[in-house]
């Protein structure tokens, strides 16, 4: 049965993240991301595959390549998709007895799918945004965790009140600071890092406990955000189970 028009306009609308939040619906796309989230706790509302993919996807419903297109955020279509509904995150709490990363004013949605599937990758599952980052389910987003997002979900809150008001020892990612690899971390850890352009803000800096810096000795000005916070994390992995 061919989609309604009501139905394809409102599904190719969610590229947007304003029609995300008025309808509490998200695109998830490709193999990989639809198998994670079949296996995920998320309520699909719609399953679609075109017909060269339902061998694959034999439950999914039948769509057109050129309704798939439409729908689809990427240029060349996987002709796997889905259509999600937006969990209820209001009622999680976060456990203090664990490891939080924050992130302070992430503008690109490709680095925060890659810092999300990072954190998935060493263990950690929690996960702080500031109020103005950019939405965890955008489709490249997704795209880009390749399916962690179904497993971990950002906090959105104001980092500075949080950071006012938790006992944790935090360490921020600065241009100068003590060498991460003379750091000591004492865990749990509240690790921050910030802007991909501007870094960790003036207002937030005066909130951190301890400032760190990643050494090098090549020219570059300086690392790109998904690839510092891999190496920040993957020696606090290291510290932490030493």
């Amino acid at each position: 049965m061919p989609l309604s028009r009501t139905d394809l306009k409102t599904y190719s609308s969610l590229k947007r993240k304003s029609k995300r939040l008025e309808t509490g619906l998200f695109i998830a796309e490709g193999a990989k991301v639809c198998q994670e989230l079949l296996e995920s706790k998320f309520t699909i509302e719609s399953f679609f595959c075109t017909e060269e993919n339902l061998n694959a996807f034999p439950n999914a419903t039948l769509i057109s390549n050129k309704d798939a297109g439409r729908i689809s955020n990427q240029k060349n279509h996987s002709g796997i998709l889905a259509i999600v509904k937006t969990p209820d995150n209001t009622q999680n709490t976060l456990d203090f007895s664990k490891n939080i990363v924050v992130l302070e004013n992430i503008n690109d949605p490709g680095n925060l799918g890659t810092i999300i599937r990072t954190l998935d990758w060493f263990g950690y599952s929690q996960l702080i945004c500031s109020e103005n980052s950019v939405d965890s389910f955008n489709p490249k987003t997704i795209m880009a965790s390749m399916g962690s997002v179904f497993r971990i979900q950002p906090h959105y809150l104001n980092i500075s009140d949080f950071l006012a008001n938790t006992k944790n020892e935090s360490y921020g990612t600065f241009m100068k600071g003590q060498s991460l690899f003379e750091t000591q971390f004492k865990n749990p850890a509240i690790i921050v890092f910030g802007n991909e352009s501007h870094g960790i803000s003036n207002e937030l800096s005066e909130k951190i406990n301890s400032k760190i810096s990643i050494p090098g000795a090549g020219k570059a000005e300086s690392l790109n955000l998904s690839n510092s916070l891999s190496i920040v994390i993957s020696e606090h992995y290291k510290n932490r189970n030493n």
